[in-house]
């Protein structure tokens, strides 16, 4: 392998009307669009042969209530909880601490939620939110003068109206860690109260439920493709699977905001990465709200998919079709969208360009990143730049893919590949390629790729096509 080459020529990407598959066990990626001077690969999540999952239930350690308007007052033994936002006035906010399990062996955590019973039915607000609390030493003795602080929302959770009788809220999996973790519940709705049974009331008391999925340990192979000669989606879908034994899981590409289930391609009940577009500031304006709000709504439950805002927003970025605060701020709007659904099998996934994190780039990932919370995956674009191709070289797995490593343990979050390519490099047979692709795969599984999906079309920079000899044979491996 040779070391990196500063000087790059990144691949153009998809055209923006072109619709590209990924297969793969857990999604990302994302189409190209007309105008990048550059290749670039969507990313996906840790795999890992994921099979059956488990839920489990973990009640309450510590629960209670303060009051604004009695600052010295306990509510720890309490029977209620109460978060109430009345202009009487009468103010309160809800405490709650968890003492969270490691996963199980062989099961990584995939969804938490937090579950609650009300005990008033009448006068709920129309929203609640959830708040971190970084201190988790507290006890049910403290009051609203001695409260712990609260976090930012980490989500808005709607209640449809007065009548219900069951709440769930959505935790990000990395607010859900192993051992004692606090959260508080505030009330932004005016002249109402939540009002839940406490921990001391009984089994209906409050609980996060933990929901972990097996995996195997092996990284789960994908592809993206396109139709060709004129094919159906399903066909294209059949020939990918024909030519790899068979792909683990669909990509798919929107220009926009994304169709009716299932949309242009029906994948059964495989993994479905999906991404979608649609300008920064309309969806952070709620121009989007009623489509999105259906759309999460009606995701299927009986698979895992990951869902990504505007895969590779770099460049679009850099052109001035939105704002890097912008693109922020409209993942935050559509990540609440997405809780609202209830639905743990639907994954936020965020695909960045590998290429930004190169110095080269000028670029700094953290302007793209919504910030701590809103994610359930970081995936990344990982491509050996055309430059080096064209002068017959592959780049070391490490040289590509540290600097992956490296942002992702920043932010506590897992990783895959969406898009992994490489044309066949000047003077090679194919046989140096196959070889780069192995030991690109060993080193991704090595260190907890949920999936890794090859770019499978030939694009105007290079045929990027496992069609050789060589290539398909170790795709093949891959996928068995």
């Amino acid at each position: 392998m040779e070391p990196f080459e500063p000087r790059l020529v990144r691949r153009p990407r998809y055209l923006a009307w072109l619709p590209v598959v990924t297969v793969a066990s857990v999604l990302v990626g994302g189409a190209p669009a007309a105008g990048d001077t550059a290749r670039r690969a969507p990313a996906e999540l840790p795999t890992g042969a994921v099979s059956a999952s488990t839920d489990v239930r973990v009640p309450a350690t510590v629960d209670t209530y303060v009051v604004q308007e009695a600052p010295t007052t306990v509510y720890g033994s309490a029977t209620k909880l109460a978060a109430s936002n009345w202009s009487t006035p009468w103010h309160s906010q809800i405490y709650l601490r968890f003492s969270l399990p490691a996963p199980p062996a062989g099961q990584r955590l995939s969804a938490a939620r937090l579950e609650l019973t009300f005990q008033k039915l009448t006068q709920q607000p129309s929203a609640l939110e959830l708040r971190q609390v970084s201190n988790s030493t507290w006890s049910e003795a403290i009051t609203y003068a001695t409260r712990p602080a609260t976090g930012a929302v980490l989500t808005t959770t709607a209640i449809p109206g007065s009548g219900a009788t069951q709440l769930s809220v959505n935790v990000p999996t990395a607010a859900a860690t192993t051992g004692p973790v606090s959260f508080a519940l505030t009330n932004p709705t005016a002249q109402s109260a939540a009002v839940f049974h406490s921990r001391e009331h009984g089994a209906d008391g409050p609980a996060v439920v933990l929901s972990y999925t097996s995996v195997s340990g092996t990284t789960l192979c994908g592809a993206s493709f396109a139709r060709e000669n004129g094919e159906s989606w399903a066909g294209a879908l059949a020939r990918e699977d024909s030519l790899f034994n068979g792909l683990e899981a669909v990509r798919f590409f929107h220009g926009s905001v994304p169709p009716a289930w299932p949309g242009p391609l029906d994948v059964g009940d495989r993994t479905f990465v999906v991404s979608f577009k649609g300008n920064a500031r309309d969806h952070a304006a709620g121009v989007h709200d009623a489509h999105m709000r259906q759309w999460f709504a009606s995701a299927p439950r009986d698979r895992d998919i990951y869902w990504i805002y505007y895969h590779e927003p770099e460049d679009n970025i850099r052109d001035g079709e939105f704002t890097a605060a912008e693109y922020r701020a409209a993942w935050r709007h559509i990540k609440a969208l997405a809780d609202e659904a209830g639905n743990p099998r639907l994954h936020a996934t965020q695909v960045l360009m590998q290429w930004t994190l190169v110095a080269e780039s000028g670029r700094n990932w953290r302007d793209y990143y919504p910030g701590d919370g809103v994610l359930d995956v970081l995936a990344w674009d990982v491509y050996n730049y055309d430059s080096t191709a064209a002068k017959g070289r592959y780049l070391a797995p490490a040289t590509l893919l540290d600097p992956v490593l490296a942002a992702n343990a920043s932010v506590g979050l897992p990783f895959g590949v969406a898009e992994m390519g490489s044309h066949i490099a000047a003077g090679d047979n194919g046989s140096g390629r196959a070889a780069w692709v192995t030991a690109m795969n060993d080193y991704l599984a090595a260190n907890g790729s949920l999936w890794n999906l090859w770019f499978d079309l030939d694009w105007s920079t290079g045929d990027y096509r496992l069609r050789d000899s060589a290539g398909a044979a170790v795709w093949r491996q891959f996928c068995s």
